[in-house]
């Protein structure tokens, strides 16, 4: 009896440390960042500032283009005085359900030229690193904003090639 419950402890005690972790760099979906809709892109794009918080001002930038296709995704924008609500393009629970598409859509770009496919969908307003108040020092890190554009219509329409969405003529 002993025996079966110090083997229990031992069980126990490994558990945590075979679960799958996140690794670094892995995409999360429940990443916390902030929005502010500027206004009113090209057609099929839109144009908002994403903040995102990081150790480097670099992996906060990555991480923010990175949020900003996610947020076209899964969340969607706010209005403002420029633009109205736009919707989420995927339905809730998608990220759930595709998990191993996003998982690699969502990869960062590695040195054998794999992942990175987010990147075709957001493009920078400035090549410029921010700066004053648009890069804060924070306790962890740096928070920082950067203003993109995201291609939309494109992120959809792609969306769709892939069998993630439904296109808009399908009907219901």
């Amino acid at each position: 009896m002993k025996r079966i419950f110090l083997l229990s402890i031992v069980i126990t005690m490994f558990l945590p440390a075979t679960a799958q972790k996140a690794k670094k760099g892995d995409f999360n979906p429940s990443a916390n960042y902030e929005v502010q809709v500027l206004g009113v892109g090209q057609d099929g794009t839109k144009v908002f500032r994403i903040w995102n918080t990081a150790s480097k001002v670099d992996d906060a930038i990555t991480e923010a283009k990175r949020n900003a296709v996610a947020v076209c995704l899964f969340r969607g924008l706010p209005g403002s005085g420029f633009t109205n609500e736009t919707p989420p393009i995927c339905q809730i629970g998608d990220e759930i359900k595709y998990e191993e598409f996003f998982k690699e859509f969502f990869k960062l770009p590695q040195k054998d030229g794999t992942g990175g496919m987010y990147l075709r969908f957001v493009n920078r307003t400035t090549d410029e690193p921010p700066s004053g108040q648009f890069r804060v020092k924070v306790k962890k890190g740096y928070k920082v904003a950067i203003d993109v554009q995201v291609l939309y219509n494109s992120l959809r329409k792609y969306m769709e090639e892939q069998g993630i969405v439904k296109k808009l003529d399908s009907g219901f």
